[in-house]
C-alpha cells in the first residue's frame, strides 16, 4: 500500500486508541529511506469527537514542525489528508523500543527516572535514541 504517492507501507509497528503507526519507505528520495506514518483512525471516532481530535492531530504537525531537527526528536517529513485519512510522517530514528527499558506496572525510584531521562534526552551522550510506538 502507498500512501501520499510516495509512502510505501511496510509494516505495522503499533496501534493506539486514536491511531496507527507504520514504518514505511520514502519513494520520492534517494535511496528510499526508511520514514514512520501516524495514520489518525477516524472509524473508530463518534462523529461529534472528530473535529476536537482532528485538531489535536494538527497541533502535534504544528509542534513537531517547530521543534526541527533535534537528534533525539524525529522531523516532521509531511502531514496530509488523504481519502479521508489524516496522516503525519515523521523521520525514522533508530533505536530501540522503550518497553526494552520500562515494564508495564513496574515503579522505579526517583533516580532511576531521572537517570533514564538523561539517557534519552542528553545530545552529547552518543547513546541510541529510545522510540515509543
Amino acid at each position: 500500500m502507498t500512501i501520499g504517492g510516495r509512502y510505501e507501507i511496510l509494516r505495522e509497528l503499533g496501534e493506539g486508541t486514536f491511531g496507527i503507526t507504520f514504518m514505511a519507505s520514502d519513494g520520492q528520495r534517494p535511496g528510499h529511506p526508511h520514514c514512520v506514518v501516524k495514520q489518525l483512525k477516524l472509524s473508530s471516532l463518534p462523529p461529534s469527537l472528530l473535529p476536537k481530535v482532528k485538531n489535536a492531530f494538527d497541533r502535534e504537525a504544528a509542534v513537531l514542525e517547530k521543534l526541527g531537527s533535534h537528534r533525539q526528536i524525529p522531523q516532521l517529513l509531511a502531514h496530509f489528508e488523504e481519502n479521508q485519512q489524516f496522516y503525519l510522517v515523521q523521520e525514522y530514528i533508530e533505536g530501540k523500543e522503550l518497553s526494552h527499558k520500562i515494564t508495564p506496572g513496574q515503579q522505579w525510584r526517583e533516580a532511576e527516572t531521572i537517570a533514564l531521562l538523561r539517557e534519552i534526552l542528553d545530545g552529547s551522550r552518543n547513546t541510541m535514541p529510545f522510540i515509543a510506538t
